[in-house]
């Protein structure tokens, strides 16, 4: 693994990190109520994760990313009613991330397979 390949996410995470605590930070100090508001907007997470799935080639989990976090942000812009128990229906999105994984691993398979032939046939 290369130098940079473990490091990719860190940046974000520190992003991530800054924003929260400066959210928290104005909350605290002020008489503004931050957090309710972005909070709200938490389904963005679930889009942009899916956008970066799909754009790996991961379509199907990126798909049910995009599709929940889409369902979750039009109850907020459009007024759309969501049962409340579609909570219940959470484990999708791990059993998603389990199919894209198993998808993932016979994709590996299938290039480290592809790299070896190609190998032996440069001999």
């Amino acid at each position: 693994m290369g130098s940079n390949e473990g490091h990719k996410g860190s940046w974000l995470f520190g992003l991530i990190l800054f924003v929260l605590g400066l959210v928290f930070m104005i909350e605290n100090f002020t008489t503004l109520e931050v957090w309710d508001k972005i909070w709200r907007l938490w389904p963005i997470i679930l889009v942009i994760w899916g956008i970066k799935e799909i754009w790996q080639r991961a379509v199907f989990f990126g798909l049910i990313l995009v599709i929940l976090g889409g369902i979750f942000l039009a109850r907020y812009f459009f007024s759309v009613e969501i049962a409340d128990n579609i909570w219940r229906f959470w484990p999708v999105v791990i059993i998603a991330l389990g199919i894209d994984q198993i998808f993932k691993a016979f994709g590996r398979k299938k290039m480290v397979t592809q790299k070896r032939i190609k190998e032996e046939e440069e001999l």
